[in-house]
């Protein structure tokens, strides 16, 4: 294997490690931990908003969506 390829295998690990996490400062860490859940927050709303948009533009009306809804018989 040559050097190139050798290197580039440790450069590629995203976040941080335990050892690195271990070097942060008490501040450090809270910084990290609260930035970690903000990036989940925003992704976690924008799936939800998005499923929500994709629910809404589908109008109740349309027959591909009336074709999987069961007859119901209501004497």
């Amino acid at each position: 294997m040559d050097s190139y390829r050798q290197d580039s295998v440790y450069t590629s690990i995203s976040g941080l490690g335990p050892a690195d996490f271990k070097t942060l400062t008490p501040e450090e860490k809270a910084t990290y931990r609260s930035w970690r859940r903000a990036v989940m927050a925003f992704y976690c709303a924008v799936l939800l908003f998005g499923g929500v948009a994709l629910l809404v533009s589908i109008p109740a009306s349309n027959p591909q969506v009336a074709q999987f809804m069961p007859a119901v018989n209501i004497p």
